[in-house]
């Protein structure tokens, strides 16, 4: 590789926060249904957290924050964390502070340092945080400080006029937007509450038409048909503390890739860009000799510049065993199995819908001080479930404000408000509500940029 040849960017993004958790959960039900709480308390040694009393009468029952660095849903039902002493106290009067720089970027773009005239011109991009898992270490059995980098992105292009072509890891087609977060980066904010996201390898081309002002996007492409879903078989899952797959997943044994694609159009108003776009999904999964479970999704997408510079901007989707997006809270197929050693009486695909949508606004026109409002949810098909497959519906709302100190450096103040709900199941099926949480999680994250 020769220098005269490419120049490359180096952007490196630190983010150090404090996350604070206030929680509360409410319970319909004297017990949970069966295999619902897979963490009575999701304790981890690099998490901030502390759980508050909310401002308002005590609940007869306080629930933790599943995941807490990156929360994913609020645990319903009486919890209670047992201390070393063999006391016990409920999660939800437990005050832990934590600070992480876990989610930290690092990243590399690489560009022809020349034009190369009407060829294909090539790109790539790899980039990186420091999420991934912790070495098992003797003399430092937690592991603190040994957060293994993780990929997150690596793909190169090749484009020439309105055709591109992209291989490698990237987002997934059908729903390339997120939520903008500072202290959801690892896993972006919304997700398993209406955020389909996934980072895959893929293979996609893509062409832009252009008439006046307005331009459209067409996206079509093939990914690694990876569910990775726990509630089938630990097959399906990579086996932990090894590189090598042993075998492949049930998406894999399928033999056919994941296909999406994906529209989009857009044109100029009021200083900006406003875009509107539409994607599909279609995927397999093998589940047994004969028998596949199919996985699709229909997605929409806008950003649109609103009045005195506000943008409106959010995904909703439509679908069933979304799990490789997090889709369904994180549920892709509900299996009914009474004998363990005995093949499940009962496979259900589990179709879910939902969305977020997220408010901008710019508080000054330097664009220094910018406040972020915006809600989320996914709404799992109850007649689908099955027990042990109980979640019902994750429901989250945000705010945010970010400071620009410098040009570097950025100031974000975040919170948001987790709703989680569960079923209940009678001979089976089914039933009444089920046992519920409630969320509160605030952070605090400064990021330097360059």
């Amino acid at each position: 590789m020769q220098s005269r040849f490419l120049n490359f960017l180096l952007f490196i993004t630190a983010i150090a926060s404090l996350t604070v958790f206030a929680q509360d959960g409410t319970s319909r039900s004297s017990s949970a249904p069966a295999g619902l709480l897979e963490k009575t308390f999701a304790s981890r040694p690099d998490l901030a957290n502390a759980a508050l009393p909310d401002a308002q009468p005590a609940p007869p029952a306080e629930a933790a924050v599943q995941d807490e660095e990156v929360p994913l849903w609020a645990l319903p039902g009486s919890v209670r964390v047992t201390f070393p002493d063999g006391t016990t106290r409920r999660a939800g009067e437990i005050h832990d502070t934590i600070f992480t720089a876990r989610q930290s970027i690092l990243g590399f773009t690489f560009n022809p340092a020349s034009a190369s005239g009407d060829n294909w011109k090539p790109s790539a991009l790899l980039e990186f945080d420091f999420f991934g898992s912790r070495p098992v270490d003797t003399v430092q059995p937690q592991g603190r400080v040994f957060n293994q980098p993780r990929l997150r992105l690596a793909f190169f292009q090749l484009q020439k006029r309105e055709w591109k072509i992209v291989a490698g890891q990237d987002r997934a087609i059908v729903a390339p937007l997120d939520p903008v977060s500072l202290s959801h980066v690892s896993v972006p904010l919304g997700a398993t509450a209406g955020n389909l996201w996934g980072w895959m390898p893929q293979v996609r081309v893509e062409h832009t038409h252009k008439l006046g002002n307005t331009s459209a996007l067409m996206e079509l492409g093939i990914l690694r048909p990876q569910f990775a879903d726990p509630r089938i078989t630990p097959s399906d899952l990579p086996a932990p503390g090894t590189a090598i797959d042993s075998s492949p997943g049930l998406g894999e044994r399928s033999s056919h890739p994941f296909y999406q694609a994906r529209v989009a159009v857009s044109h100029p108003r009021r200083d900006s860009i406003a875009t509107v776009g539409a994607g599909v999904h279609y995927g397999r999964e093998q589940v047994g000799a004969r028998r596949s479970l199919d996985s699709w999704a229909f997605a929409a997408d806008w950003s649109a510049p609103l009045y005195w510079r506000l943008t409106f901007r959010g995904e909703t989707f439509v679908g069933s065993n979304l799990v490789p997006f997090q889709g369904g809270v994180l549920q892709g197929v509900a299996i009914l199995q009474p004998v363990a050693t005995q093949p499940p009486r009962q496979i259900n695909r589990i179709g879910a819908g939902g969305g977020w949508a997220e408010l901008i606004v710019p508080a000054t026109a330097d664009n220094k001080n910018i406040f972020y409002f915006g809600a989320g949810t996914d709404d799992p098909r109850d007649r689908d479930l099955l027990q042990g497959t109980g979640r019902s519906k994750n429901t989250m709302g945000w705010a945010s404000y970010f400071r620009k100190l410098t040009n570097e450096v950025t100031l974000a103040l975040e919170w948001s408000n987790w709703q989680f709900r569960t079923r209940n199941f009678v001979a089976g099926n089914p039933g009444p509500r089920g046992p519920s949480g409630r969320g509160n999680v605030f952070n605090l994250a400064l990021a330097y940029q360059f």
